[in-house]
């Protein structure tokens, strides 16, 4: 993968992290969810949007990653999976300063060092799954 590649991964996680709270049902119950979690939006969206990155990165070189109505999908179904050594090991083993840290910081959490930081895992990969394929979130 080419740090172009990496870039656009990087572009495609932010425009789709935008796209989905612009749909005003879809930012609703993003929220409520996040209310009964208990968690900060703030805090929260950014390593959504991290996973989101990671599952692209880690799905790029698949032969449906050609465009958002395909790439999305396969992002998606790897999310599914949940193994999270998996996930990390199809990442490309250089990385742009941006996007390096963000990444060890997910995979040390992705661990689950403590109950809290697995549960925390669990809940970024089912909430970036969902905004990769927000059919179950809208219709739920």
């Amino acid at each position: 993968m080419t740090a172009n590649a990496t870039t656009t991964a990087a572009r495609v996680a932010g425009e789709v992290i935008r796209t989905r709270l612009a749909d005003p049902t879809f930012a609703r119950r993003l929220r409520e969810r996040f209310q009964a979690w208990e968690v900060n939006y703030d805090a929260f969206l950014p390593q959504v949007e991290s996973v989101v990155l990671i599952a692209l990165l880690a799905t790029a070189d698949d032969p449906g990653a050609g465009n958002p109505q395909t790439w999305y999908p396969v992002a998606a179904a790897a999310l599914h999976q949940q193994q999270s050594t998996e996930l990390f090991a199809a990442l490309p083993p250089s990385l742009p300063d941006p996007v390096k840290p963000r990444v060890d910081q997910l995979r040390l959490l992705s661990t689950g060092l403590t109950p809290r930081s697995g549960h925390r895992w669990l809940r970024l990969c089912d909430t970036a799954r969902e905004f990769l394929e927000p059919a179950a979130l809208l219709e739920g």
